[in-house]
């Protein structure tokens, strides 16, 4: 078992991250409100839209019953699962475009 303040830590950070996503997903969300793209990229991110929505809905329920029941593994699953948007996103950032 882990300490306490072990924890914590893990527990803030998985919802650190899993806040970044929502950021991610509100961002994505104005984009395809505000934008004046093609009916085709529309649709591809009303897809990427709903997708990104309802991983991070799972990861919420995850992440909640963790927090709650102070599960280790859950949160541990939880900032992974967290993750892979937001690496998604800071990879494609730091690509060089071409």
């Amino acid at each position: 078992m882990e300490s306490s303040a072990g924890l914590s830590w893990l527990r803030l950070a998985a919802w650190a991250v899993f806040a970044l996503d929502l950021v991610i997903l509100a961002q994505l969300v104005y984009a395809g409100v505000s934008g004046d793209e093609e009916p085709s990229t529309r649709a591809l991110l009303r897809g990427l839209i709903l997708m990104l929505a309802s991983g991070l809905a799972g990861i919420a329920v995850v992440l909640i019953v963790s927090s709650w029941k102070r599960n280790i593994i859950g949160l541990w699953v939880s900032l992974l699962c967290a993750a892979i948007p937001l690496l998604w996103v800071c990879a494609n950032i730091l690509s060089p475009a071409g």
